[in-house]
């Protein structure tokens, strides 16, 4: 697909109103839209307001992410649309014919690559960003093959037929990850100018431990890889990383974020539907 031809930009929104417009705004610069596709999660702000100036089709649901990013998905047109966070500003455009120029080629190892995750260069809290870069100087497979939904272009055809469980309030990237190994398909990484502001990033450990536990009800032991790394053998990584880097806040704040992962994948009931933002 050409880089002139437009594409659905697809947003989950939840009183998203602080970034949402810059968000939209920059976007737009970037890529040619097609249209923009809401999931919002009955808003409170003036989220709705700043969709519809931007001309976006707002669909409102009640129940989790899981379900937000499933609608979304089926009301996609396009090849290739991209999943875009309400918190998330890309700039730039040469990044985008890049990108297109990835998706669809086979890897080395065959399989056809169906998603380009965008990872901005400014990714705060500047702790977190330490331990994960870190991490992905020693290993750099787990950068080229890290996966997620909140800035990623993704083919049509390589989430064809995909039923998100509705059960999940978090973890519904590692769900559309698995879906996409199970269909022959691999994520790659491409580094761009812009910010994550990671909303909620303190408190995300708990929404994410309890929706790991939940997601083994639907992949089974498949979802094991990512329990040990948050929640089994997290602590070990963020002391590792916090003599290298030399800065005892990497592991003050990591063990933190490792705390609410304990806590959330003992207690699903309790930390599940953490409210979005």
């Amino acid at each position: 697909m050409g880089p002139e031809k437009p594409i659905d930009i697809l947003v989950p929104t939840y009183n998203s109103g602080k970034y949402l417009d810059e968000a939209l705004a920059a976007i737009k610069r970037c890529v040619p839209v097609n249209r923009i596709i809401a999931a919002d999660h009955y808003s409170k702000d003036e989220t709705v307001n700043i969709l519809r100036s931007h001309g976006a089709e707002v669909y409102f649901e009640n129940r989790s992410l899981g379900y937000a990013r499933q609608l979304l998905i089926e009301k996609a047109s396009t090849d290739i649309f991209m999943m875009l966070d309400s918190d998330v500003i890309i700039q730039g455009t040469e990044w985008y014919s890049e990108a297109l120029g990835i998706l669809g080629n086979r890897a080395d190892e065959g399989e056809i690559i169906g998603a380009v995750a965008l990872i901005p260069r400014v990714n705060p809290p500047v702790q977190l960003k330490k331990y994960t870069e870190f991490w992905w100087r020693i290993f750099p497979s787990m950068k080229r093959n890290f996966f997620v939904t909140h800035s990623t272009l993704i083919l049509k055809d390589s989430v064809r037929g995909i039923r998100i469980p509705a059960e999940l309030y978090a973890a519904e990237d590692v769900y559309v990850w698995l879906y996409l190994k199970r269909r022959g398909y691999i994520s790659r990484t491409m580094e761009v100018d812009g910010v994550h502001h990671f909303l909620r990033s303190e408190t995300k450990g708990e929404w994410m431990g309890a929706n790991l536990r939940i997601l083994r009800e639907f992949v089974g032991p498949k979802v094991m890889p990512f329990v040990l790394r948050n929640v089994i053998v997290y602590p070990i990584l963020a002391t590792i990383a916090a003599l290298f880097t030399r800065d005892v806040k990497v592991l003050t704040y990591n063990m933190r974020r490792w705390h609410g992962y304990l806590r959330g994948y003992l207690n699903p009931k309790r930390y599940r539907q953490v409210p979005r933002s």
